[in-house]
């Protein structure tokens, strides 16, 4: 076995006891264009007791021949748990520099022997950290002009528009281990202007364009040793910086809040997800957002999702938007933000982005499916999907379960991805333009109105509508399964049973909606009528126009159909993967646990590494603890600790901003939002924050909550209006309030605050407000 590796070279198998500081030089040797010194690691396991092994000697003795007696050598520490997210360990272990070659053996045996330092031992104490091994790096030695410390963003609060640094004259070592007073300087993350000593500013901008790309390579803040040398910067280390820590998968706690000042919003993506996500769930999101090359883009605290405003306008402002603009073209999606709040903009990877943007749309192994067959792929994606889980349930061990994976699911996927990209082109833009379009000839009531009725029947009304079809006779009980029998409140997590899994499914909500005595055709009808009058007025008013308002609302409707029909196909896939998860947990005797594995343990369980699954218990208490918070904030700007918001008597649900007070005494006892549905309604209160509790609900209440989704849609019929603290005009709460003629007040922030079950109050859900009466 071998113990000694180019840096470069670290096969990766053998990565694991290389150490944290040879892992992360390894890494930017092989995926960036930056100067950083050649050299050799000896693995951890090269050592047994303290002692190391006579073939690995034998080996460090060969290559400490073959170094070059022109240069000098520094030698230092890799432990297995230095360098690291938690803890760094900077200047714990003894670094020799400026060895030569001859003597680099000794020096070896040097650092080796720190391990057992007090110094080190008081530190692992101080972490909870156990010695795990230490591997060594023998660098060339880079004699520096200045050597120094750059973070990518400020250590305390997170923000990263200015990249902040120190250096010395002279060794770096210096600095590390505080010896030597340092200068401090300044460079603006975006633009890259030097503020500092004169003497440093011609680096300035390589030190600027080198800290982005560690960055950019590693996906978080980055605490980066470098040093300059005859007239060229050389990375030297670059660690996470641990005081700004996302995430501890072993534990799963997750507050993407530490790792950056961002603007966060539940808009949208709190409609999908309305409970904590399970580190299953999670490590998919985070696929996703690699996926989209757009980092913690579906952010998360304490299993909350959150949408990561900040980077989607940074993208827009590395494209060339102005950062107005850029938070204008998002607005729908996100929904409003405090008056005098500005997004904090980060630096952006641009050409990353892109690249990831053209193996989207031009993968190197492309689909062989035709256009025509693509189309027939999105139409019979939810018959694909059942008989995979059929094809599923018959299989008893881990290899079956892998192949069928690999040589099925893996190509199926790919091709439904595919398709789903052949077929969409540009028909989502309608979704962000139409709007805005009829609103800038006719104004903002008329926009409502002429987009009101205007869908006929879409996916994520079906759950409703088609269970009059049932009770008719229309269609049969096996039908309406298998077109809505995926859809329910938790739909998206992997976890959450799935509606055709209960044998009382749909005898239960039949029986519920003829209770109801509603009519949801009749409503359909009626908001019908309402668009042919609007219709027919903006013809009148704007004849000019009449063949542009057809084609306009066509792709308007086609939009929205085209996205809840993907959506709820996108569903089986999610729910055919949930039963290959089922059929894991199954097979290795670990039933719901499983889901507290992440994407790759999952894999690694089948190919026979169980390592992962000790980590469930703790994952589990920690979910347990999530599930116990309320919801948080509509809108968190900065660093947001949820134990000392829940305990706050006077927090705020609809925002929270770090740097200003935002207690409920300041709170504004108005409420407003978007205009969701039209239609004035006075009427009472009910205050619903969970879809347990629908069953409360009275024919004509007004209901106010949090967020709906598709599992709320079965309770739409007994209100007479809907105001919701999340949400846009792209919600579900509003699209589906408009089709069915409800007014509906969407994304108010405030509304399950302010306003208190029995209170009286009107709805005027053309203009957003909510007039409190009694």
């Amino acid at each position: 076995m071998r113990y000694v590796f180019p840096l470069k070279d670290i096969p990766s198998d053998r990565l694991s006891f290389a150490g944290g500081k040879a892992k992360s030089l390894s890494h930017m040797m092989n995926n960036t264009k930056l100067h950083i010194p050649e050299g050799y690691v000896i693995l951890a396991d090269a050592f047994e007791n303290g002692k190391l092994r006579s073939d690995a000697a034998e080996e460090i003795v060969a290559v400490s021949m073959s170094l070059n007696g022109r240069y000098t050598y520094a030698v230092r520490s890799s432990a297995v748990n230095e360098d690291g997210d938690k803890a760094s360990f900077a200047g714990q272990y003894e670094t020799i520099t400026d060895v030569a070659a001859d003597d680099v053996i000794d020096a070896v045996k040097h650092v080796a022997d720190s391990i057992g330092s007090a110094r080190v031992k008081g530190y692992e104490e101080s972490f909870s950290r156990e010695d795990m091994g230490i591997g060594i790096v023998i660098q060339r030695f880079v004699r520096p002009q200045f050597a120094g410390v750059i973070f990518t963003s400020d250590a305390i609060t997170g923000k990263d528009e200015k990249i902040i640094g120190n250096y010395v004259k002279g060794e770096g070592e210096q600095l590390v281990s505080g010896s030597s007073n340092a200068e401090i300087f300044t460079i603006n993350a975006i633009k890259g202007t030097y503020e500092g000593n004169p003497e440093l500013k011609s680096f300035g901008r390589k030190l600027w364009k080198a800290s982005l790309s560690i960055r950019h390579l590693y996906g978080m803040p980055m605490d980066i040793e470098w040093a300059v040398s005859d007239g060229k910067l050389y990375i030297l280390q670059a660690r996470p910086i641990t005081t700004l820590q996302r995430l501890d998968m072993d534990s799963y706690d997750i507050n993407g809040t530490r790792s950056g000042y961002k603007l966060l919003t539940r808009t949208n993506v709190g409609e999908i997800f309305m409970k904590p996500v399970s580190p299953m769930t999670f490590s998919v999101l985070e696929m996703i957002n690699g996926f989209l090359a757009l980092p913690d883009w579906l952010d998360n605290i304490c299993g909350q999702p959150y949408m990561n405003i900040s980077v989607m306008c940074s993208a827009f402002v590395a494209f060339g938007k102005s950062e107005e603009k850029a938070f204008d073209a998002i607005k729908d999606l996100v929904g409003n933000i405090p008056e005098g709040t500005s997004v904090p903009i980060s630096p952006f990877d641009k050409k990353g982005f892109m690249k990831q943007m053209k193996t989207l749309f031009f993968p190197k192994e492309k689909t062989k499916l035709t256009k025509k067959e693509k189309l027939e792929m999105v139409r019979d994606m939810p018959d694909l999907c059942r008989r995979t889980i059929e094809e599923i349930h018959k299989i008893e061990d881990n290899g079956h379960l892998l192949a069928l994976w690999e040589n099925r699911l893996i190509p199926d996927i790919k091709n439904c991805f595919a398709s789903i990209l052949g077929t969409c082109g540009t028909s989502m833009v309608p979704l962000f333009s139409s709007r805005n379009k009829i609103t800038k000839i006719a104004g903002s009531d008329m926009a409502n109105r002429l987009l009101g009725g205007s869908l006929g029947v879409i996916d994520c009304m079906k759950p409703l509508l088609l269970l009059e079809d049932v009770i008719e006779g229309r269609i049969t009980k096996e039908e309406y399964i298998r077109s809505c029998g995926q859809r329910s409140v938790n739909e998206m997590e992997l976890m959450a049973p799935r509606p055709y899994e209960d044998p009382a499914f749909p005898d239960s909500v039949i029986e519920e909606h003829k209770n109801s005595g509603t009519d949801l055709h009749k409503m359909l009808e009626k908001q019908q009528g309402l668009f042919d009058e609007a219709l027919a007025e903006f013809k009148s008013l704007y004849p000019s126009k009449s063949r542009w308002i057809d084609k306009e609302i066509s792709r308007f409707a086609h939009a929205n159909s085209f996205r809840e029909d993907i959506r709820s196909k996108g569903v089986w896939l999610f729910s055919a993967f949930r039963e290959f998860i089922l059929q894991a947990g199954k097979i290795n005797c670990l039933g719901d646990d499983i889901f507290f594995l992440t994407f790759n343990e999952l894999f690694d369980l089948l190919n026979g590494n169980t390592s992962s699954t000790g980590f469930i218990p703790e994952r589990k208490k920690t979910y347990d603890k999530y599930l116990e918070y309320p919801s948080f904030p509509n809108l968190i700007l900065g660093r947001f600790d949820p134990d000392e918001w829940t305990g706050d008597p006077a927090r705020r649900s609809d925002c929270y901003i770090a740097d200003m007070e935002t207690k409920d005494t300041d709170l504004s006892f108005d409420v407003n939002g978007f205009p969701g549905a039209a239609g004035i309604v006075t009427g009472k209160v009910r205050v619903i924050t969970s879809p347990d509790d629908i069953d409360q609900l009275e024919k004509g209440d007004i209901l106010v909550t949090v967020a709906t989704n598709i599992g709320w849609t079965l309770a739409f019929p007994k209100v007479s209006a809907i105001i919701t603290d999340i949400g846009a005009p792209l919600s579900h709460a509003a699209i589906v309030a408009r089709e069915f003629g409800i007014p509906a007040v969407v994304g108010c922030g405030n509304a399950t605050t302010v306003l208190k079950t029995g209170d009286v109050i009107e709805v005027d859900g053309s203009k957003g407000t909510v007039t409190k009466l009694g």
